[in-house]
């Protein structure tokens, strides 16, 4: 059996898999007073529904459902009684809605607005809007129709660009690793030992301000990204007026492989871009200094109400340990003290988090990843 053969579907490692073009995650909490076993029996209707639409080819082709927990769900002070016995993972924490979650983003919004944490979150994703909405109004459905011991407390909604881009207008996810080295990178080697198997999930809601950010100039992008903004090359120097150079592109599709990590520099400006902070160890994924995930990206345009529009990314990170995620977004010198890349105290911020919780994801289970969670 291979190293992630009990890997939930939906994370979109192996070779020749990429994220599809739909994203939605329902997020649900546990009713006051509920049982671990009504729970289990609840959660056991639910992971039915996606495997039940997914016979509809004509809709549902390709839709994929992940489900993972988050630190609510082990919270005895939320839960009488307690829903879970099982040993909760060390990094499995709530984000600070005091202070910055994370040094390098403030909150978006008051923090107490916070709808990134959760006890439950179903993920799906698929190759069109229609399937994924179809799958999340089902899921719903099930629970109001069925009485069950849940409640949905939000959706996120984002998508994929065909052209592979993002809001920032630069190729999305080129710095990933290939798809031989993810599974050392993603599955938890078991501590605790239900975890065995399965994999950890940050769900990061950034708000970006494209006002900003398109208020820079092209080089100025490109030594914060770390990368020519076309061909997604990465940046080897700089010339005599400071503009960067990037390695030489005879075809963007096929050389973005070969752009995955950018080697190694010693001109300062780029040392301090965001995917040369990101990825500061070329050691082997497993290794604990190495600090890798797997990242994905999805897009999202939502309106306040206060009118205005809001463009941000969902950033969905799957990794063997939750304390990878948050050394790399708290270390100096690695993404701790800088907003995306570029020198501290210096570089524009224009990234902030509006929502976002930390989740395990159980390997595969019957009936449904994480039953054992509950007895």
């Amino acid at each position: 059996m291979s190293d992630d053969a009990r890997l939930q579907p939906g994370i979109h490692h192996r070779t020749g898999e990429k994220p599809p073009a739909a994203y939605r995650a329902l997020l649900l909490d546990v009713a006051p007073a509920a049982t671990p076993m009504a729970v289990r029996e609840a959660l056991a209707t639910l992971y039915h529904v996606p495997t039940e639409l997914a016979r509809d080819k004509e809709l549902h082709d390709g839709l994929a459902a992940l489900v993972g927990y988050g630190r609510r769900l082990f919270d005895d002070s939320v839960h009488d009684p307690p829903l879970t016995r099982a040993a909760r993972p060390d990094h499995l924490a709530y984000l600070d809605q005091r202070h910055n979650a994370f040094p390098p983003f403030r909150w978006a919004r008051t923090p107490a607005a916070n709808r990134g944490e959760s006890d439950v979150v179903i993920q799906l994703t698929g190759p069109h809007d229609a399937s994924v909405s179809c799958g999340v109004a089902e899921l719903v459905a099930a629970v109001t129709e069925q009485g069950l011991p849940l409640e949905a407390v939000a959706v996120f909604a984002a998508f994929g660009r065909p052209d592979g881009r993002g809001w920032l207008g630069f190729h999305d996810g080129v710095s990933n690793l290939e798809a031989s080295r993810r599974p050392a990178a993603i599955v938890s080697s078991g501590d605790p030992r239900w975890l065995a198997g399965g994999t950890t999930m940050a769900l990061l809601r950034l708000a970006i301000d494209l006002r900003t950010w398109r208020g820079l100039t092209r080089a100025e992008q490109e030594l914060l990204v770390g990368r020519d903004r076309d061909t997604g090359a990465p940046l080897v120097g700089l010339d005599a007026d400071g503009t960067p150079l990037s390695r030489p592109s005879r075809d963007p599709e096929t050389d973005r492989l070969a752009f995955a990590d950018p080697p190694e520099t010693t001109v300062p400006a780029i040392e301090r871009s965001h995917v040369h902070r990101a990825n500061q160890s070329r050691a082997s994924p497993d290794a604990p200094a190495a600090l890798r995930i797997f990242r994905q990206g999805y897009d999202y345009l939502e309106t306040t109400e206060s009118g205005p529009l809001v463009t941000g990314l969902n950033f969905v990170s799957f990794q063997a340990d939750l304390a990878t995620i948050v050394h790399l977004l708290h270390a100096p010198g690695w993404l701790g003290d800088v907003n995306f890349g570029g020198e501290p105290d210096e570089a524009p911020a224009f990234i902030a988090l509006a929502d976002g919780g930390l989740y395990v994801v159980p390997p595969h289970d019957d009936p449904f990843p994480g039953a054992g969670l509950f007895g």
